[in-house]
């Protein structure tokens, strides 16, 4: 996405006006980016964050009104925090296709190796 340089008391609002514009075609979205930032630089502190909050709250709206309501982008699956520090996995033991049994952690699906250092620090 592209960034503006902008006072930092609009940050807020130009990163609210990006996230509002996700998702909709690129040269709708730079087009609306530059007339909401050019609206920003007028205003006070204050009024800038007012003005954030409600680009904010209208995010909703304004994606509907600039889409055609199509299928929307599948949001992106987060690991547990655990699994992707391979920290904790929720280790669970189930079979292939051909019978055989072993286990794999239920929230990420990491096969489990036996290393046959189990409750040693470190291992």
């Amino acid at each position: 996405m592209r960034r503006k340089q902008s006072k930092a008391s609009v940050r807020f609002a130009v990163s609210a006006m990006e996230r509002a514009t996700e998702g909709v075609p690129s040269e709708t979205r730079n087009r609306y980016h530059d007339e909401l930032v050019a609206e920003m630089h007028s205003l006070g502190r204050i009024a800038a964050w007012r003005y954030a909050v409600g680009v904010a709250a209208s995010a909703g709206s304004m994606h509907g009104a600039l889409t055609d309501g199509g299928p929307q982008p599948a949001p992106v699956a987060r690991r547990a925090f655990g699994c992707r520090t391979n920290t904790h996995h929720v280790w669970m033991t189930t079979h292939t296709t051909d019978g055989k049994l072993y286990r794999a952690c239920a929230r990420c699906g990491k096969v489990y190796v036996n290393t046959g250092r189990a409750g040693v620090i470190g291992g």
